[in-house]
């Protein structure tokens, strides 16, 4: 009897994990939409034009989207087509790819495959490039892929003392979330060394990863973010790791991990415990993190030995705040603080009426201009310009502001939405304007 349970239990499982595979066969990832507006908000009194700050750009038929380059971005079809742009003065300037290659790599069994297309500038690489279901049917449990070529990190050694980057190799990263795709947020959940050949291997152990019920290894097992990448300067590398055998949530709880270990290339080494939020920060041989604390959480920082110490804290959870590079909003507030530097300003919301709070958040790198987006309870969205530095708030009502798949702010108060021109998403063009008072 018992060994009759035990079949019957793993042929569910078998007929399990088909169904899925099959959905994923089938089904595909569907079309990309812009996120809308939360509809949940207070009524709003900005009513000016926005086209008194915003100009039509056409140039770019799809949503712009960061490099690691300064005022470069690139698109992305769901074809897998890249283009790259380079943005000054208001213009879009279309910039030549240095090549382009097709890659495969192994997740889950599954061979995995797209053409990336590699932009080099200043000695430096970045990389991109999309698998679906709809241009590899062959493939099960995967439905969709967004590739991630960057600089290998420069000084890491594996235990063998082996330097991937001296030997002209590249990392490989993949985001197996389709939500993300419009996203310069991006969680990466497979990591690979792209040798010079363009060849991939496994960048650290997949040992210990537990298979979830979808027949994929899970994607909390170990996450990279394109906020960390650049921050890594000796020979380990660290990275998020949830580890808790559950489905990992933004705003829960995970590990930062190091890569080493016992043997050659394991990454088994449990750094610092229980942070949330997939966020952290270098700099001058310490490191920033949060931790959940009370009904809020707290910033800490570590300096390589002894306890983490506290350095300022928050109300709420981090689903409260919008986090980009060091700054953070308070959604329902608008103060924006610095991990480093404390309260830097506070958006304007008096230019709404109450209710208000932003669920879309960019700001320049230097932390100097902003631009924000809500909606009031008919879910008619608005849009703000802050000149955080001198205090200058500027709000505009419409509903095209519902349409946006992405923002970017630069350092000269330049700001870009890329805008969907119907619901669908079946097309896009940009609205440039200037955040600066």
């Amino acid at each position: 009897m018992k060994k009759t349970k035990l079949i019957l239990a793993a042929i569910f499982v078998l007929l399990v994990l088909l169904a899925v595979a099959l959905v994923a066969v089938v089904k595909g990832p569907g079309k990309f939409k812009p996120e809308p507006p939360d509809a949940s908000r207070g009524n709003m009194a900005a009513t000016a034009d926005y086209t008194e700050a915003f100009t039509e750009n056409r140039d770019a038929a799809e949503p712009l989207l960061r490099t690691s380059f300064e005022n470069v971005y690139y698109t992305l079809t769901r074809q897998g087509d890249a283009r790259f742009y380079a943005y000054a003065g208001g213009a879009l300037a279309p910039v030549d790819e240095t090549e382009a290659y097709e890659v495969s790599c192994t997740c889950s069994g599954q061979t995995l495959t797209a053409t990336v297309h590699i932009l080099e500038k200043d000695g430096r690489t970045f990389g991109c490039g999309l698998f679906t279901n709809k241009l590899h049917p062959e493939v099960l449990y995967y439905d969709y892929a967004f590739f991630r070529v960057a600089d290998f990190f420069e000084n890491y050694r594996d235990t063998n003392g082996v330097r991937p980057a001296s030997a002209g190799a590249l990392l490989l990263l993949l985001d197996t979330d389709p939500t993300r795709f419009y996203s310069n947020e991006k969680v990466y959940s497979e990591a690979f060394i792209l040798n010079a050949d363009h060849t991939a291997k496994r960048f650290l152990s997949n040992d210990q990863r537990v298979v979830g019920m979808d027949g994929r290894e899970k994607a909390d097992y170990k996450m990279f973010t394109d906020a960390i990448l650049d921050q890594h300067t000796g020979r380990n590398v660290l990275f998020f790791s949830s580890r808790y055998y559950v489905d990992y949530a933004e705003s829960g709880k995970t590990d930062i991990f190091t890569s080493g270990g016992s043997d050659s290339n394991i990454d088994n080494v449990r750094y610092l415990t229980d942070v949330h939020g997939l966020y952290f920060w270098q700099r001058d041989g310490e490191l920033r993190f949060f931790r959940s604390a009370g009904d809020g959480f707290s910033l800490l920082v570590y300096g390589g030995s002894g306890e983490p110490a506290a350095a300022g804290g928050y109300g709420g959870s981090i689903a409260d705040y919008i986090v980009r590079g060091e700054y953070l909003l308070n959604k329902a507030t608008g103060a924006v603080s610095s991990v480093y530097n404390g309260v830097v300003g506070s958006v304007t919301y008096t230019c709404f009426k109450s209710g208000f709070q932003a669920d879309l958040f960019e700001i320049s790198p230097n932390g100097k201009y902003c631009v924000i987006r809500g909606a009031n309870t008919g879910n008619v969205a608005a849009c703000g310009l802050m000149d955080l530095e001198k205090g200058v708030m500027r709000a505009y009502t419409d509903e095209v502001f519902g349409r946006i798949a992405s923002m970017s702010v630069q350092d000269d108060g330049s700001v870009i939405l890329s805008v969907a021109a119907d619901n669908e998403g079946s097309s896009f063009y940009q609205l440039t304007a200037n955040a600066a008072a």
